[in-house]
């Protein structure tokens, strides 16, 4: 406290040594009020801007090393997007990357990283591929998007790269960011990149010998109903399904290890397995075809065999 403020301490001790005592003595003709500074950096700053000016034209650099400076404004009808994803796995890891254009194009590629890696340097190797392949098609305004916020806030220079492994990859990133003329960065979730976190995927785990092959696009296909050949129902099981549509509690002892399901009559087994009711004529099929798969006299019955089908 003597250190920081003298002045207080000696004012303030009513109980001063013979030291101080004499200190008091030799001040007190002096009219001493001690108060407290108070921060100027506001006034330091202005002092020093009107101590040394600048010429009108000059502007101030506030530009942060190793930082992409991003350009906000994008025409919406150049404007293409990018998508890019990167997976190691087995230490050697896949890129995907996706172009949609403004006019809904897709550009896609896919690369095996053929040597030992680590998942941030593959997204980053991801980030890259699409820059240059979005560079080689002339485009000019891009919007960067990908799931890892590691990338993505490092190149905005809101993240510090502590991995000097990545140094240089932020280094071409910032160089390949050159050649566009607006773009700017988005992290968006894994949920919404996942064109090319499966491109990653399928890139990462693909064999060696298997590189350099197409890929296999995907289309869409609906369900289809398979009908299976018709045979006219059984009085037993007509009669089962009324007294089950009956309800009647007469009748439990009767039905209740059966069961319709879409119309269609089930038994319950003694183990707990629900199997279809069939008419004597569809039996008989099944049975042949059991049969015929049967090979020797050994195993279980054919009876049984048709239980474990799904058939009763």
């Amino acid at each position: 406290m003597s250190k920081g403020n003298p002045f207080r301490y000696m004012m303030n001790n009513h109980i001063p040594s013979s030291r101080l005592t004499r200190w008091i003595l030799a001040l007190s003709e002096f009219d001493i009020h001690v108060v407290s500074p108070t921060a100027k950096r506001s006034q330091a700053l202005a002092e020093l801007l009107a101590t040394f000016p600048t010429t009108g034209g000059d502007l101030i650099n506030n530009e942060v090393p190793g930082e992409a400076h991003e350009v906000a404004v994008i025409d919406e009808e150049q404007k293409w997007q990018l998508m890019f994803d990167g997976a190691a796995a087995a230490g050697k890891g896949g890129i995907g990357v996706v172009l949609i254009g403004p006019k809904s194009q897709v550009v896609t590629k896919a690369c095996k990283m053929m040597y030992v890696c680590s998942n941030n340097e593959a997204e980053y190797e991801a980030l890259i591929t699409g820059l240059e392949l979005a560079a080689s098609k002339g485009i000019t305004h891009l919007a960067i998007k990908g799931d890892s916020r590691l990338v993505i806030q490092q190149l905005k220079g809101e993240f510090a790269v502590k991995e000097p492994a990545l140094t240089k990859y932020r280094a071409k990133a910032q160089q390949i960011l050159q050649n566009f003329q607006a773009f700017h960065f988005e992290h968006v979730p894994r949920s919404q990149n996942r064109y090319a976190d499966a491109l990653a995927t399928l890139a990462s785990r693909i064999d060696d010998q298997e590189v350099n092959r197409a890929v296999i696009i995907v289309e869409a296909k609906d369900h289809e109903m398979i009908q299976a050949p018709h045979f006219p129902e059984d009085q037993w099981i007509k009669d089962m399904k009324a007294k089950i549509l009956e309800g009647k509690m007469t009748n439990y002892k009767a039905i209740r290890q059966f069961h319709i399901e879409s119309g269609i009559l089930y038994h319950k087994s003694p183990t707990g397995v629900w199997a279809r009711c069939i008419p004597k004529q569809e039996a008989n099929q099944r049975l042949r075809e059991v049969h015929e798969q049967v090979c020797g006299t050994r195993g279980a019955p054919l009876v049984r065999r048709l239980l474990r089908a799904g058939y009763y």
